[in-house]
């Protein structure tokens, strides 16, 4: 894998979902029911938003002025014409994360949003992250990020950094990301099928397993399979 992904999987493209917990407009509810004003929000920020799904729903969808970026060239790419069909005029940009953190051309923001993006990166992009987010999201404004934790996840690192190792380390050489993922889960299959100790003390772990097995191959391999987890 090449340098510039920072160890993030890049060659096939993450799914097109759309993620409501990333709309600003939802913050009104959570605010008022804690007896707080919710900001008036006017220029909002996504980092790492995929294929941008949720980023340019947003953006057509309200007054809010959205900015964003994510370093997959493809999925920018086609976020940017999803902003220029809709009319929304969203600043998309392909930047990684260093570089798009030190842009000189991006406003304060009243609300920044990552989803899931936390748990797949590296402490080094996380440190970009924190300092993006000190100097630029405004004072009273709001941060929305989502990630993995260990309560409900910690029975799944053994088995997550097998999957990781067999793909990185096992599969033949050219394979592609998606064949590698496969023999990765065969691999698996294999060892749970003769009852190790880990997966008596985890029994959740077998049907996790056979989830993975059936869900689509490039979340998985964007859930799973980036160098750091």
């Amino acid at each position: 894998m090449s340098d510039w992904t920072s160890g993030y999987i890049a060659d096939i493209n993450y799914t097109y979902g759309y993620y409501t917990e990333l709309n600003p407009l939802r913050i009104a509810l959570g605010f008022i029911n804690a007896g707080i004003r919710p900001p008036n929000v006017i220029n909002a920020c996504e980092l790492g938003f995929g294929q941008g799904i949720s980023t340019n729903i947003h953006a057509a969808a309200s007054q809010i002025n959205w900015y964003g970026t994510d370093f997959n060239p493809h999925q920018a790419a086609f976020a940017q014409e999803l902003s220029s069909i809709s009319g929304a005029n969203a600043k998309l940009h392909d930047d990684a994360f260093d570089e798009f953190c030190q842009r000189d051309d991006l406003p304060e923001f009243d609300y920044i949003g990552l989803h899931g993006i936390w748990s797949w990166i590296s402490d080094e992009n996380r440190a970009v992250i924190v300092d993006f987010i000190r100097r630029k999201l405004k004072v009273g404004g709001v941060l929305y990020i989502s990630y993995n934790t260990q309560p409900g996840w910690a029975a799944m690192v053994p088995m997550r950094d097998l999957l990781a190792e067999h793909a990185d380390l096992m599969s033949a050489q050219g394979a592609g990301t998606i064949s590698r993922i496969e023999d990765a889960i065969t691999f698996a299959e294999q060892l749970v099928a003769v009852n190790p100790e880990y997966c008596n003390a985890n029994p959740q772990i077998k049907n996790r397993l056979a989830k993975i097995k059936q869900d689509n191959k490039n979340y998985i391999a964007h859930e799973y399979f980036n160098r750091d987890w």
